[in-house]
């Protein structure tokens, strides 16, 4: 049997370090099942920047930095990055833009061959091939 790869998408991230329990209870159950958690260097970036912003910055570093060690962080390569130029050209010329970050984020993930946890869904339908597990709101 295969093992399921998954890319973790911000906004799950964010509930995971809130302790959000449909988060926590998604992912232990993924964790169980023996599915290989990552995220990219992208989503990453997301949750320092937000971090660094925050009141309590120090603190929220801290556990961002924690919460990253537990994954495989996947970064951009020749590959994905022309994947996801193609992606962001694509998407503004059909009127429906999805934004740089949802683009890359996209990109690195189907090149290497993962599915993304998410609720944002809006953005990365738009991406063929791209496989969504859809994570209910909180």
């Amino acid at each position: 049997m295969e093992t399921a790869r998954v890319v973790i998408d911000t906004d799950i991230l964010i509930d995971l370090l809130r302790n959000v329990r449909t988060a926590v209870d998604s992912i232990s159950e993924m964790e169980g099942r023996g599915h290989l958690l990552s995220t990219t260097a992208m989503n990453a970036f997301e949750l320092y920047y937000g971090a660094s912003k925050s009141r309590k910055h120090r603190e929220n570093l801290a556990s961002a930095k924690r919460l990253l060690e537990r994954l495989v962080i996947l970064e951009m390569d020749l590959t994905s990055a022309e994947y996801a130029g193609r992606i962001y050209a694509e998407s503004e010329e059909r009127g429906q833009p999805i934004g740089l970050r949802d683009a890359i984020i996209g990109a690195i993930t189907l090149t290497e061959g993962y599915a993304i946890l998410t609720r944002n869904i809006e953005h990365f339908k738009r991406i063929p091939g791209l496989t969504l597990i859809h994570s209910p709101k909180t």
